[in-house]
């Protein structure tokens, strides 16, 4: 007979069991566990950096947990201001979102989205950051006479369930605010993504006045006809195309080519990242309708985004 069969182990340094018998139990389970992940006949060895890095995505999910219990309680929306260069002034917000933690302090959106994603919460959080926004407007309406809209970022893996248009849409309307206030981001990785529920959700906006704007655009290889299908109002220039414009004729003449080309579309091009005063005049030099960066102002918390507009 012949027997065959399949193992994992996880490896940790004979020095951990210095630091104890819970301790050693820990890492030897995450090393375990570490292996399995990595598939079958596979070896871990113990790596401090990957073991921080699993204790603080457990705190992060753990207070991630506790704020959708106590009703977003830690999470605060941070906004950053979007200059017009033809007004010259503040024209549009753009929400972002901060997880404050006791331990990690403000934990960013690029960090904690995807835990949240692969938890499930991602909902729960997108839906109770929309409250958080629409109440702050509610409460301060009448900055909306000078601003456009507020820009507000979507999560893919909810934008693309059946319904999820309408509740977005319920908890805007639910303040008696207009839905024109806002304007709804995705990037172009899930602009690409184009399938009948993304299209209803799409047309759904539409219908009650809320616009779309394509974010980081340029960040990756999406298939330009596939993101242009999409009737987007504004074209986001992600921040990467702005490296290298002051001092290579090259990249200066391909960021150039693009905003020409998105506005000769009809798309208003907002440069984003935009921290110098000489990207700022070759911005304003080559026409683009908004810049959105350090130059002109970091994301602000509530008190200080009504100082910096007023």
């Amino acid at each position: 007979y012949e027997v065959v069969f399949s193992a994992s182990a996880g490896v940790i340094d004979a020095s951990t069991v210095a630091e104890g018998y819970e301790e050693c139990r820990k890492k030897f389970e995450f090393s375990l566990k570490k292996a399995k992940r990595m598939g079958k006949n596979n070896i871990y060895f113990y790596r401090q950096e990957d073991y921080e890095k699993f204790q603080r995505n457990g705190r992060i999910i753990s207070a991630l947990r506790n704020s959708i219990a106590n009703g977003c309680e830690g999470f605060e929306v941070y906004y950053q201001p979007v200059y017009s260069i033809k007004n010259q002034d503040f024209i549009t917000l753009e929400a972002l979102s901060r997880l404050k933690h006791p331990v990690l302090g403000m934990i960013p959106p690029d960090v904690f989205i995807g835990i949240a994603e692969k938890q499930g919460m991602i909902s729960a959080v997108g839906c109770l950051q929309l409250h958080k926004v629409c109440r702050f407007i509610k409460e301060h309406e009448y900055i909306m006479k000078k601003i456009r809209n507020v820009k507000f970022n979507l999560s893919p893996s909810e934008l693309m369930k059946p319904g999820y248009s309408h509740v977005l849409i319920g908890i805007i309307q639910g303040y008696g605010l207009d839905p024109g206030y806002f304007q709804f981001e995705i990037t172009e990785n899930v602009a690409t993504e184009y399938s009948e529920s993304f299209c209803t959700a799409i047309d759904d906006f539409a219908e009650v006045g809320i616009h779309m704007c394509l974010d980081d655009f340029g960040s990756g290889y999406a298939n330009l006809n596939a993101v242009l299908r999409i009737p987007f109002s504004a074209v986001k220039m992600d921040r990467s195309l702005l490296s290298g414009v002051s001092s290579d004729p090259q990249t200066a003449t391909f960021y150039r080519s693009i905003v020409m080309i998105l506005q000769h579309m009809g798309y208003k091009v907002i440069a984003e990242g935009a921290e110098t005063e000489k990207e700022v005049k070759l911005l304003e030099k080559w026409g683009v309708d908004m810049i959105q960066g350090y130059y002109f102002s970091r994301p602000l918390c509530e008190e200080k985004l009504l100082e910096k507009i007023s």
